[in-house]
C-alpha cells in the first residue's frame, strides 16, 4: 500500500466523544454511561433493548475498527482491504460459508433472542451513523463502516470459534499415516496419558489406556490415499467452594488463552436494566457476555474443552455439465454457490463452492473427481445458541444457569459456575454429535452413508459435577472424564500439567481471598521442567559455558521466572530434543510439523511432547533413535541448546535472563499493510515469564523462539460474597483507538500479574467515573 503519514493529532481527532450527551433513534428510554479510570464503560438503562442497544453503541465507540476487521474476515471480504495478500484467507472463509449459515441462524432463533440481536445492531449503527469521527483505520484505507445487520453478531462469534475445532488435527493425522503408515501413526498418537488429572470427578487422576488407533489409521488408509498430494492443504479456570475461602462463599477465577490479538480479542463492559445487571468479558461485536460474567446471582467462566464437533467428508464427485455427489449408490446434485471476491488494487476473484450433504468442500478439486466437505454443528443447522444469552443473563441460582445452557450449540466448553447461596458446578456446554470413531480419527468416506451424525450427546448426559467434596473443581483444558462415560468427547486434551499446578496450588490454601487467587495466576512452575532436570543433573559437559549451564539447572526449582535464566537454558535444551525425536520420527514432515500453525501439527506436537515427559520420567527409550539413551540425548540437546544460545545472546550466561527472549509482540491488523506507522499502531512489548506448561500462559511456536503466541487474554476472580471484590485485567486496555489513553493502560499491570478492581455497585461506579454520557431517544 502507498506510503501515509500519520501522526499523535490524527490520532486523537479519531477519538469518539464519551462525554456530549446524544439524541439517537431507536432507544425507548434515557441511557446512562459511566466510563470508569480504565475506560471500562457501565451502562445503566430501562430496558433490556436498550441495554443492549446500549452495550452495541458503546463497543462501536471503542471497538469499531474491530469489529469492522472480525466481519470482513467471517465473510472472506479482507481483501477488499488488505489485497492480494488476503486473497487465500477469504477463499478459505468463503468455503466455510459462513454468511449464508448467519442468516438462516437469525431466523430461527426465538423473537427474544433477535430483539436482543435487533438492539445490539441498533446501537452499533446508531454510532456510525452520528458519530463525528470514526476509528483511525477508516482514513488510512479510505473507506467507510457498513450498517452493522443483526447477522453480523452471529458472524463475528463463528469467525471466533471456528478455527478452534479439531478438523485440522484430523487432516494431520491423514497425512501422518499417509505418510508414516498406520502401524508407525498409531504409535505417535498416544492421547492423555494414564496418570494425569481428569476434571470429572475433581481431583482424580486417570486410569484408563492411552490411545491406541491402529484399528481406525488402518481401515482409513485407503480412503485417503489420495490426500497424499495433498495440494490445498487453552485456558485456566478454577472455583473453590465456601468451605475452603475466608468469606465462606465462593470464589471462581481463571484467564483464556489465546493469541494476542490487536485489540484484544475480549471487551470489558457492564450492562443493567430491571431485568438483568451483568459485568463480564464480551465478544466485540456480539451481544452478552458469553464466555465471562456474572449478575448479582451467578458468575460463570470457560475454558475451551477440546470437543470434537468437526467432521470431514471424503466426497466421490462427478462433473459432466452438472456437479453430483456420490452417497448410498445415488449421484445426487450438489449446490453449487458462486463466490464473488473483490481485491483491493486487483481483479475481483470468482469462485465456486459445491455443498454437499454433509456440508461445503473445503479442500480438493471435484472436477477431479475427489475433494473434502465439512460439517460442524454450529454450521451444519440452524444454530440456536445465541438463545442461552439471556438466560445465562436472568440466571438466579447454579441450577438455572446450567439450564440456560440446553440449546447451546458451539463453542464446546468447561463451563464453571457459582452462586450466592454457595453452590459450585461444571458443565461441559455444547453439541457433541454422535457417529462412529472412524469419524474420531480422520476424514471419512461420505459415500458409504455409515458415518452420518446420529444426534448429539443428550443435554441431561452432559457431563457435570455439583459441589464436589472437595470443594473444587479445576479446568486447564485437560480430559474431562474417564473411560466410562458412555459417550465419545475427544482424542486430544492438553496435558494435566497447569491443571496439577493449580490442584497443588488450591489444595495448599487455608481460608483463600481474591488475593490467592491472583496468585494462582501468576503460577510458574513448569513440571516437565522438573522432569528434565533430574536428567541433566549429571550429565557430561565439553566446555565451561555448558558446564555453568547445567549448574543453574541443577539449582532451579522449575519456576518460569522472566528475571531468571534457567528458563531459557531449559527451553533451548527442550527446543533441541523436540527436534531431534521429531526429525527421527517424521523426517520431510518435521520441519512442517514445526512450523505449523493451527491445531493440526501443533496439537500432535504437544501431545508428544507429553508422551516424552513421561517416557523420560520412566526412563523408557523405545522412542529415542536406536541404540540411544536418555542420557546421552538429553547431554547432546544440552550441548546443542547452549550453542544456540550463545550464537544469539553471547556468552555471558548471566544475561540470558528468560525476559530477554519471552516476551509479547502485539501486531495491529494494519501494521503489516503500514509498516512505517508501526510505532503508532503497534503497542508495547513486555517480557513475562511461564510458559506453555505454566499456569501463567506464555506459549510459543518452534518456529520463532521464544516469542509468545500464547497468553492470558484476560484474567478474572469473582467473588460471590462481595462483587464489589471481584478484580480483572486485560493485557491491552479497554478501546481500540491507538490514540485513545485507554490502548494499551492495563499492560504494565497485566505483566505484574495483578488485578484491576470490576466495579460493580452504581454508587462507586458514579463517584468513582473517569466520563460520564447520558443517550436519550431522539
Amino acid at each position: 500500500m502507498a506510503t501515509v503519514s500519520l501522526d499523535r493529532e490524527r490520532l486523537a481527532a479519531a477519538l469518539p466523544d464519551v462525554t456530549t450527551d446524544l439524541r439517537l433513534a431507536g432507544l425507548d428510554g434515557s441511557v446512562r454511561v459511566f466510563r470508569d479510570r480504565y475506560g471500562i464503560p457501565h451502562v445503566r438503562a430501562q430496558s433490556a433493548h436498550d441495554a443492549f442497544f446500549g452495550q452495541g453503541f458503546v463497543t462501536a465507540q471503542d471497538r469499531l475498527w474491530h469489529m469492522e476487521y472480525d466481519r470482513l474476515r467471517a465473510y472472506g471480504r479482507w481483501a477488499e482491504m488488505a489485497g492480494p495478500p488476503a486473497l487465500d484467507q477469504d477463499k478459505m472463509m468463503r468455503r466455510f460459508q459462513i454468511g449464508t449459515s448467519v442468516k438462516g441462524d437469525y431466523d430461527a432463533v426465538n423473537a427474544e433472542t433477535r430483539q436482543m440481536l435487533d438492539a445490539y445492531a441498533g446501537g452499533v449503527s446508531a454510532f456510525i451513523d452520528t458519530s463525528r469521527s470514526l476509528p483511525i483505520e477508516y482514513d488510512l484505507l479510505g473507506c467507510r463502516p457498513e450498517r452493522w445487520e443483526p447477522w453480523d453478531c452471529l458472524a463475528v462469534f463463528k469467525m471466533r470459534h471456528i478455527m478452534m475445532g479439531v478438523f485440522e488435527g484430523k487432516l494431520w493425522r491423514a497425512r501422518l499415516a499417509n505418510a508414516l503408515g498406520a502401524k508407525k501413526a498409531a504409535e505417535l498418537i498416544r492421547g492423555y496419558q494414564p496418570g494425569h488429572l481428569m476434571i470429572v470427578p475433581p481431583g482424580i487422576d486417570y486410569r484408563g489406556a492411552a490411545l491406541d488407533g491402529l484399528a481406525e489409521l488402518e481401515a482409513g488408509l485407503e480412503s485417503i490415499a489420495w490426500l497424499r498430494d495433498d495440494p490445498e492443504a487453552g485456558s485456566n479456570s478454577w472455583v473453590l467452594a465456601g468451605s475452603r475461602t475466608a468469606s465462606g462463599k465462593p470464589l471462581l477465577a481463571g484467564d483464556p488463552h489465546r493469541g494476542l490479538d490487536t485489540p484484544n480479542v475480549y471487551y470489558q463492559n457492564h450492562i443493567e436494566c430491571p431485568e438483568f445487571d451483568v459485568i463480564g468479558l464480551s465478544f466485540p461485536g456480539c451481544p452478552g457476555f458469553p464466555h465471562f460474567g456474572h449478575n448479582a446471582d451467578v458468575a460463570w467462566c470457560v475454558t475451551h474443552a477440546g470437543a470434537d464437533y468437526q467432521d470431514l467428508f471424503l466426497e466421490r464427485f462427478r462433473v459432466d455439465g452438472e456437479v453430483r455427489y456420490e452417497f448410498r449408490g445415488d449421484w445426487l446434485p450438489a449446490e453449487v454457490r458462486r463466490e464473488i471476491i473483490e481485491v483491493r488494487g486487483a481483479d475481483a476473484v470468482e469462485m465456486d463452492v459445491p455443498v454437499t450433504r454433509h456440508g461445503p468442500v473445503v479442500a480438493g478439486d471435484p472436477a477431479k473427481g475427489n475433494a473434502i466437505s465439512f460439517r460442524y454443528t454450529a454450521t451444519a443447522e440452524p444454530n440456536l445458541g445465541f438463545e442461552s444469552l439471556t438466560q445465562m443473563m436472568k440466571a438466579t441460582s447454579a441450577d438455572e444457569l446450567d439450564e440456560s445452557m440446553r440449546t447451546w450449540v458451539d463453542p464446546c466448553n468447561n463451563l464453571l459456575f457459582a452462586d450466592i447461596d454457595g453452590n459450585i458446578g461444571y458443565l461441559n456446554r455444547g453439541q457433541v454429535p454422535i457417529r462412529t470413531m472412524a469419524n474420531a480419527w480422520l476424514p471419512v468416506p461420505g459415500w458409504t452413508g455409515e458415518h452420518e451424525w446420529q444426534g448429539s450427546i443428550p443435554f441431561e448426559e452432559l457431563t457435570r459435577a455439583r459441589n464436589p467434596d472437595t470443594g473444587y473443581i479445576v479446568t486447564a483444558n485437560n480430559r474431562i472424564v474417564g473411560d466410562d462415560y458412555p459417550y465419545y468427547i475427544a482424542l486430544d486434551f492438553a496435558p494435566e500439567y497447569r491443571a496439577r499446578r493449580i490442584k497443588e496450588r488450591l489444595e495448599a490454601l487455608g481460608a483463600a481471598n481474591v488475593e490467592d487467587m491472583r496468585s494462582v495466576h501468576a503460577e510458574r512452575v513448569s513440571i516437565p521442567a522438573r522432569v528434565y532436570v533430574e536428567l541433566l543433573k549429571d550429565v557430561e559437559t565439553a566446555d565451561d559455558v555448558t558446564a555453568r549451564a547445567r549448574r543453574e539447572l541443577a539449582a532451579w526449582d522449575g519456576s518460569m521466572e522472566r528475571d531468571s535464566v534457567a528458563p531459557t537454558i531449559y527451553s533451548a535444551f527442550r527446543a533441541k530434543l523436540h527436534a531431534a525425536i521429531l526429525g527421527h520420527h517424521l523426517g520431510p514432515l518435521a520441519d512442517e510439523a514445526s512450523r505449523a500453525t493451527g491445531r493440526g501439527a501443533p496439537s500432535y506436537l504437544r501431545q508428544l511432547a507429553s508422551l516424552l515427559v513421561t517416557m523420560a520420567g520412566r526412563d523408557d527409550a523405545s522412542l529415542l533413535p536406536p541404540g540411544a539413551g536418555w542420557g546421552s540425548t538429553v547431554a547432546r540437546a544440552l550441548m546443542e541448546g547452549v550453542s544456540d544460545l550463545r550464537a544469539r545472546l553471547g556468552d555471558d550466561v548471566d544475561a540470558w535472563q528468560w525476559g530477554k527472549v519471552h516476551y509479547t509482540r502485539p501486531r495491529h491488523t494494519l501494521s503489516a499493510s503500514f509498516p512505517e506507522l508501526a510505532s503508532l499502531l503497534d503497542p508495547p512489548s513486555v517480557p513475562m515469564g511461564g510458559d506453555g506448561d505454566t499456569p501463567q500462559a506464555g506459549s510459543y511456536s518452534p518456529a520463532d523462539p521464544f516469542v509468545m503466541t500464547g497468553m492470558s487474554v484476560a484474567r478474572y476472580v469473582f467473588d460471590t460474597a462481595d462483587w464489589d471484590n471481584s478484580a480483572w485485567i486485560s493485557p491491552l486496555g479497554a478501546s481500540g483507538h491507538p490514540g485513545s489513553p485507554h490502548y494499551s493502560d492495563q499492560t504494565a499491570i497485566w505483566a505484574e500479574v495483578d488485578l484491576v478492581p470490576m466495579l460493580y455497585g452504581w454508587d462507586r461506579i458514579d463517584s468513582e467515573a473517569e466520563t460520564r454520557q447520558t443517550l436519550r431517544p431522539s
